[in-house]
C-alpha cells in the first residue's frame, strides 16, 4: 500500500483552504502559523505536487489542479474519522449558531433547548451578531441573518418570513384602535418602512402630531417588552411574537392591518466542515418554521 500523507498535514491543508489562509487555520488547530505552513509544505513533499500556490485573493492562497482534486478527498475523510470517533467515543460536537437578540431570544432560544434534548451528543453554543456571521472571531456552524429580499444569497436557505402589525395589551385596546392618548413604540432601524409608524399613517387614525409620541428602542425584544408591560402600541412581527398574542399578554390592534415584511430569516452555514448534526440542525430549524401555525403564515398584504 502506498505511504499515505501524515493526518496532521491533511488537517492543515483542508483547514487553510476551508477558512482561506495560514492563519486563520492557525486558530482553529491551535497551533502557530509557520506550522501550519510547515504542514503544508511536507504535504507537498510526500505527494511530490504543489498543492496552494500565491494569489491576491482571500488569505493569500489558490489551489493548484492538484489541491483542487485533493481537496474533497481529503475533506470528506476528515468527516468520516470525525463522525466514527464520536461514535466510538460518545463525545458531544460543539455546536455554535449565530442570530440577532431578538430572534435568539424570542424564537431560537427554546427551539434550541428542544434540538439538544433529542440530539444528547450535541454541545449548543448561541452567539448573538446583528449582522452576517464573524468567521474571524466565531467558528460558527449555522448563522441564522435577518437580510432584505435583495441581499439573499444564492447559498442562503430561506427559514421564514415574518408578518408585522400592530398590537397592544389589553389594558390599552379599547383606544389602540385610532392610537388615542398611546405612546408608539418602534424599533430604531432605517432599512425596513414597515417597522416605522410613518408607514402606518395612511392605514391607521393616527393623530397630527403623532411623531412627538414615538418611542425608540434599540432592538425588538425591547419594544415587545415594553408593550407588554402596557406602554403603548408597537409594530408586532410574527412569528416573533407568537406566545406573546398565544398568552393573550398581546392582541391585534385590528385584524385588517397587516404586513408581509421586506426581509427574510435565511440560514448559512459557516466555513466549518459540514457535519452530519449540522444538516440535523438546519432541517430541524425548516421543520420548526414549516410548523408555524397557519394564522401566522397567511397571505398578507405584499
Amino acid at each position: 500500500m502506498p505511504s499515505l500523507p501524515s493526518l496532521p498535514s491533511l488537517r492543515a491543508f483542508e483547514a487553510t483552504v476551508r477558512l482561506g489562509g495560514f492563519a486563520r487555520a492557525a486558530v482553529e488547530l491551535h497551533v502557530s502559523t509557520s506550522a501550519v505552513s510547515h504542514q503544508i509544505r511536507a504535504l507537498e513533499e510526500t505527494l511530490g505536487v504543489r498543492l496552494l500556490e500565491r494569489s491576491t485573493g482571500l488569505g493569500g492562497i489558490a489551489l493548484t489542479q492538484a489541491g483542487a482534486r485533493l481537496l474533497p478527498a481529503a475533506s470528506e475523510a476528515l468527516s468520516m474519522l470525525e463522525a466514527a470517533c464520536l461514535e466510538i467515543t460518545k463525545s458531544t460536537r460543539r455546536l455554535t449558531i449565530s442570530a440577532n437578540v431578538s430572534f435568539s431570544s424570542m424564537w431560537l432560544a427554546q427551539r434550541m433547548a428542544a434540538f439538544s434534548a433529542s440530539h444528547p451528543e450535541a454541545s449548543l453554543n448561541s452567539i448573538v451578531q446583528e449582522g452576517p456571521p464573524d468567521e474571524s472571531r466565531y467558528s460558527v456552524d449555522v448563522a441564522i441573518v435577518h437580510v432584505a429580499e435583495r441581499d439573499i444569497q444564492p447559498d442562503d436557505l430561506v427559514l421564514l418570513r415574518e408578518a408585522v402589525f400592530p398590537v397592544c395589551s389589553p389594558t390599552l385596546h379599547a383606544v389602540a384602535a385610532t392610537a388615542g392618548p398611546c405612546l408608539l413604540l418602534q424599533q430604531e432601524h432605517r432599512d425596513f418602512p414597515e417597522i416605522e409608524w410613518h408607514y402606518w399613517m395612511g392605514r391607521m387614525a393616527l393623530p397630527d402630531n403623532f411623531e412627538t409620541k414615538i418611542v425608540r428602542y434599540s432592538s425588538f425584544s425591547q419594544v415587545i417588552g415594553a408593550a407588554v408591560a402596557g406602554a403603548g402600541l408597537a409594530l408586532g412581527r410574527l412569528p416573533l411574537i407568537e406566545s406573546e398574542l398565544k398568552s393573550g399578554r398581546l392582541v391585534r390592534v385590528r385584524p385588517d392591518l397587516c404586513q408581509a415584511a421586506s426581509w427574510r430569516y435565511v440560514l448559512r452555514r459557516g466555513k466549518a466542515r459540514e457535519h452530519r448534526l449540522v444538516d440535523r440542525l438546519i432541517a430541524f430549524l425548516q421543520a420548526e418554521a414549516a410548523a408555524i401555525p397557519e394564522v401566522t403564515r397567511q397571505d398578507v398584504r405584499a
